[in-house]
């Protein structure tokens, strides 16, 4: 029996090829982006499951005031180094602790820097984790010079070879270049790593980087691991005593208390914890993408139950026959819906294939976080395929299956079974799946759009004409800046603790009874004209003026306006930074500050030689490329074992522009399969619609209509729906839009929403659409007369 309903389904796939291709290709789409989705939400949903003892670690965690004014607060992740031996000394509950520390180092690659991260661990860091090893043994972090690697840099560096036992040469921090040797490979990491290591390397006062363990030193993470999973809360309540001992040596920024995360369960806002060691899951990414997976669902299905009834009447005959020669209703159910999981089966089979060739590929480009479409020991991924091929089936098929299956064969015989002149249901889904593809376009050119804007503003300075230099230790700074100054093109030459554009310094300042945090460039006398800055009043530092210097701020115009200054009111006010008492002497003009042109305010104070990070060079227009192979000769006299690593100011923000590039990228083929879906199901619609309509076309003809008439006929009915979803999709997205830009200043900056985006989108669709039907319309437009009107029937 059902052999028999899947051969006759099979048949009836073939005999109405054009409808079925264009209903597996539009499922296929969807069912790919459902299982992408479904494939990014399992991985946040269960970030950090993985680890065996999960239940029972917890991350440390510290509460401070945000703003003494309203009393916000903020969680911060960076523990302090102590707090470390404190809980394993004083607490019996508490089983072990590991402390993390990241430093960016630098890999010297072929000819090339690398920059990658180092993270020192206590050695009983993988007896806390599971991160099983494939090479070596997790005893050799007990060695401060044994390395252990992941398996992505093992094939990034030593493609092809066993990389044990190899030398390898980091450059760390910024004052040693440091020799290890590889003494561990680490398995691949699982895709729902919430955090993992490139280089890992043992948590040992040897380093430099770790010899100050006093409570000023805050950790990358420091980790818990209780007795029982009801030991966590327990503690944190215990914590307080600890409060006022880190409040005595930080009185600057002073806290409330310290908490404690769960790794496997963490809270609904763990997303905004400062500085967490771990990622959490945003509870917006699962809305976005949920909505992702629901609109183009929405919208396949759609295309099908549309199509499935536009194509009904060529089948009015077979159910009339069937029904008579005895046939039950559910017999016809039965038969529609095997039809349709049949091709809902295929549709899965290219979804399948898609997500793995394209989707995947696509996401990893694009997010930080990897996906990967594995079947082994992957239950909840079969599960999840067996339900969307069910879902498909039944929300694509049910409707049509009942509906036809209630026509009664002697309205058919007679000829009196009307079928297709008041489709409305048919006219509200073609509108709602426009209404969603004009959306998706829309958002792809907004997001678009803002990349452009952003790459296009006004930085408030010339950053062509400087070069910056990354330094490697103290003494370099001396010897480079004497060496450039006897170079013809140099104008101006200065040093950085931190540059504008490549590091932020966030710095907490007392004005008065008011407590603020603001960004902190720590400079030499010369960065504003090295970088080009210009001041908007006062004066800058002066080389000559060391001890003025060291007593004297600049701020920007946003922190003057912030405060309700003017700007030549702001000239003389004092503020308290790091204890000390500092006057403002100078405002700097608003110059771009993160690449999306966020206003953030922002203090700059002097850094004596020995602290710079960063050299900063201002070159004569057309010079650079000559100077850049100046520099690299003279770091090979005076440097040989240090490679020039220096960039253009212009290309600071190139990360940025990367990320908002390949985020728009992605919108783009969404909108993209989005589009390709409605425009496949108007495509089918129009091809049924016009058949139909055949005769009516050529008897219009006879009595004198014209190939432009004709076309407008018989569009005009999918012309105003379009507008209608248009228009619909429209308001729905510049609500959106304003609502979005309203609550994420702090991201988008200086992004103007503007109307040409919604023109370029429009536009696009509406081509897009009459390019779908236009071959058809023609056709349709020059039907041969003695072909059609011969025909009485």
């Amino acid at each position: 029996m059902l052999r028999t309903y899947f051969l006759l389904a099979y048949r009836n796939l073939l005999a109405n090829r054009l409808t079925s291709l264009i209903n597996v290709v539009g499922l296929s789409v969807a069912v790919a982006c459902a299982i992408t989705v479904f494939l990014v939400l399992k991985n946040y949903w269960t970030l950090d499951n993985f680890h065996q003892n999960g239940d029972r670690i917890f991350m440390v965690e510290y509460v401070q005031h945000n703003d003494e004014d309203t009393g916000k607060t903020q969680t911060l992740g960076d523990a302090p180094a102590p707090l470390a031996a404190e809980l394993t000394a004083h607490f019996p509950q508490v089983k072990q602790t590991v402390r993390i520390e990241r430093e960016r180092v630098q890999v010297f690659d072929k000819e090339t820097l690398v920059d990658e991260t180092l993270t020192y661990a206590d050695t009983n860091f993988f007896s806390l984790f599971t991160f099983p090893l494939h090479y070596g043994s997790p005893r050799v972090l007990a060695d401060p010079t044994a390395l252990i690697i992941s398996h992505e840099v093992a094939e990034k560096y030593f493609p092809g070879q066993l990389p044990i036992g190899q030398p390898f040469t980091l450059r760390v921090g910024t004052h040693e270049q440091k020799q290890f040797t590889i003494q561990g490979v680490a398995q691949p990491f699982p895709t729902n790593a919430g955090f993992h290591f490139d280089f890992l390397t043992g948590y040992h006062s040897i380093h430099t980087s770790l010899k100050n363990q006093d409570w000023t030193t805050h950790l990358s993470g420091l980790f818990v691991e209780t007795n029982q999973p009801a030991d966590g809360p327990l503690l944190a309540g215990q914590l307080s005593r600890y409060v006022a001992l880190y409040n005595a040596s930080n009185r600057e920024g002073p806290i409330q208390s310290f908490t404690l995360e769960n790794l496997r369960h963490p809270s609904p806002d763990a997303h905004e914890v400062i500085h967490r060691p771990t990622e959490a899951n945003h509870p917006l990414i699962t809305v976005l993408f949920g909505l992702i997976a629901l609109v183009m669902m929405a919208v396949s299905c759609a295309n099908y139950v549309n199509i499935a009834l536009g194509s009904v009447t060529r089948r009015l005959k077979e159910i009339g026959v069937r029904k008579v020669m005895g046939g039950t209703r559910q017999q016809l159910i039965l038969q529609f819906m095997i039809e349709n999981l049949l091709l809902c089966t295929v549709a899965l089979g290219l979804g399948l294939l898609l997500t793995a060739g394209f989707l995947v590929p696509l996401f990893n480009d694009v997010m930080v976080l990897n996906i990967a479409l594995s079947f082994t020991n992957n239950a909840p991924l079969w599960v999840f395929l067996l339900s969307i091929l069910l879902f498909t089936a039944l929300a694509s098929g049910a409707y049509p299956a009942l509906y036809v299956s209630a026509f009664r064969p002697i309205a058919i015989f007679a000829g009196r079974q009307q079928f297709g002149s008041r489709q409305t249901l048919g006219r509200v889904l073609l509108v709602g799946q426009f209404a969603l593809a004009f959306i998706a376009v829309i958002i792809g050119v907004v997001l678009s759009s803002a990349g452009q804007q952003w790459r296009d503003l006004d930085w408030g300075y010339d950053p062509n004409p400087t070069l910056v230099i990354r330094l490697t230790d103290s003494t370099q700074y001396t010897i480079v800046k004497n060496e450039l100054t006897r170079h013809a093109a140099v104008q101006t030459v200065a040093g950085a603790v931190n540059h504008v554009g490549e590091s932020l310094i966030r710095q907490p300042v007392r004005i008065g009874a008011q407590e603020k945090q603001v960004i902190q460039y720590r400079v030499g006398a010369d960065y504003l004209d090295a970088l080009g800055l210009q001041l908007a009043a006062g004066q800058s530092f002066d080389a000559a003026r060391t001890v003025e210097n060291a007593q004297s701020v600049l701020i920007n115009e946003t922190f003057a306006q912030q405060q309700g200054w003017s700007v030549p009111s702001a000239l003389g006010n004092v503020m308290r930074v790091d204890s000390q008492l500092v006057t403002v002497a100078g405002v700097v003009r608003n110059f771009k500050l993160l690449g999306s042109g966020v206003a953030r305010p922002v203090l700059f104070r002097t850094a004596e030689a020995p602290q710079f990070q960063y050299l900063l060079v201002r070159f004569a227009p057309g010079t650079g490329p000559a100077l850049v192979a100046d520099l690299e000769r003279f770091y090979k006299a005076t440097f040989p074992h240090t490679m020039l690593s220096a960039f253009y100011q212009k290309d600071v923000f190139n990360d940025f522009n990367d990320t908002s590039e390949k985020l728009a990228k992605g919108f783009g083929y969404l909108a993209g399969l989005a589009l390709l879906i409605a425009c496949l199901g108007l495509y089918g619609l129009a091809v049924q619609h016009f058949t139909r309509r055949v005769k009516e076309v050529s008897v219009r003809k006879v009595l004198g209509a014209t190939v432009g008439q004709v076309i407008l006929l018989v569009n005009r009915e999918f012309v105003t729906l379009l507008v209608l979803a248009g228009g619909l999709a429209n308001v729905l997205c510049w609500l959106w839009a304003r609502w979005v830009l309203a609550n994420t200043q702090a991201f988008t900056g200086a992004f103007q929403l503007s109307a040409w985006p919604f023109v370029v989108a429009n536009t696009l669709v509406l081509l897009t659409a009459a390019v779908a039907v236009a071959r058809q319309s023609l056709q349709l437009a020059n039907v041969r007369l003695a072909d059609t009107l011969k025909n009485t029937d």
